[in-house]
């Protein structure tokens, strides 16, 4: 099935390379109904729901038919490997614009992820701050050979060390290249020379991001001390690195990496990624994070200072509310009542501090 089904390329019904080749069957199902009433109704991977290569076919259905009708399951059905949902359409209406291309609302809507209301104060999206970047296949097999529990060098941090304002290297073993560390760091003399250049240019005030996870969990590294692992997900603010034309002072650039961190740790951050990437994550309860999706997330027009303040001061709910107020949020009740449940489940799985 594997081989017969590969498009190795874009697909000519609209679907990017990644897209499940269940979006085939969805954007053919579209060309062969009647176009005023027919109906379509398909058992579809929950990744097509909001997973970016197949946008293009979502926003043509959407165009074109409305969705009458939905199931979400968080258990496994029908003998699939992945988790699956049903959708059916009705041709002849299009959905509303807000829902063309993007259809998370099937899941979320079932798994009680407030809505984020829709006249928030902004001020462009965090794209517009920082650069925002995974490390893949090159960079994972490059780094093995330096990482060890060294005494000296920048320490490796990995997703599973990473929780809402808090890294807990060294109180939380880690297994990286098949290899269990307690206190990893990386080499620097024992990379080869791009791997070096690599290393340097992260070397710098940051945020760094777990790639899958049920709410938002990132953590400042201000001094710029730190190497992400692979998925991990940086966070660099503009002028960090990538940017010789444009000298930025030191001093804004952690504070910088400081709003984003306190940005990125609020109910508003998450229940607004969750609408735009549920069901792509490896199970039904997290959400994938990408350098593009989190780079269109909205910026807070209001004030952050007390935001900062709070995240610096270990205050991750005074922080979470002192965003949603720089959004322009008057009542955050929804939010919070469904994103600090899950906070407070992080929360207890944290080892014991010295």
């Amino acid at each position: 099935m594997a081989a017969s089904t590969t498009r190795g390329g874009a697909s000519r019904h609209g679907g990017g390379p990644y897209a499940d080749a269940a979006a085939e069957f969805l954007a053919l199902a579209g060309e062969l109904v009647d176009p005023a009433g027919g109906r379509v109704a398909l058992v579809l991977p929950q990744s097509l729901l909001a997973s970016r290569d197949a946008a293009t076919i979502r926003s043509s259905i959407g165009g074109r038919a409305r969705m009458v009708w939905s199931w979400w399951s968080d258990r496994r059905v029908f003998d699939a490997q992945v988790h699956v949902c049903v959708v059916a359409f009705e041709f002849g209406e299009p959905e509303p614009e807000d829902r063309r291309a993007n259809w998370s609302h099937v899941a979320t809507s079932r798994q009680g992820v407030p809505a984020v209301p829709d006249e928030l104060r902004v001020a462009g999206c965090l794209g517009d701050r920082a650069r925002l970047n995974a490390n893949f296949r090159d960079e994972y097999y490059g780094m093995a050979p330096a990482v060890r529990d060294h005494e000296t060098g920048p320490r490796l941090i990995t997703s599973g060390l990473i929780d809402p304002a808090r890294s807990w290297w060294g109180l939380r073993p880690i297994t990286f290249a098949k290899h269990r560390y307690e206190r990893p760091r990386v080499d620097l003399d024992r990379l080869d020379e791009d791997m070096v250049r690599w290393a340097r240019r992260r070397l710098v005030p940051k945020v760094l991001v777990a790639n899958q996870t049920r709410i938002v969990e990132a953590v400042c590294d201000p001094g710029g001390e730190w190497l992400p692992a692979v998925p991990v997900l940086g966070v660099y603010p503009t002028g960090a690195h990538w940017d010789d034309e444009r000298r930025v002072p030191a001093d804004q650039l952690v504070s910088t990496a400081w709003e984003i961190a306190a940005v990125l740790t609020s109910s508003v951050a998450s229940a607004w990624l969750w609408h735009r990437g549920a069901g792509t994550g490896l199970s039904v309860d997290s959400i994938r994070l990408s350098p593009v999706t989190l780079g269109e997330l909205p910026w807070p027009g209001g004030d952050l200072r007390r935001a900062v303040a709070a995240l610096r001061d270990g205050d991750v709910r005074g922080c979470s509310v002192a965003v949603a107020a720089a959004y322009g949020i008057d009542d955050a009740t929804a939010l919070d009542r469904w994103w600090t449940p899950l906070l407070e489940r992080i929360e207890t799985r944290q080892p014991s501090t010295p």
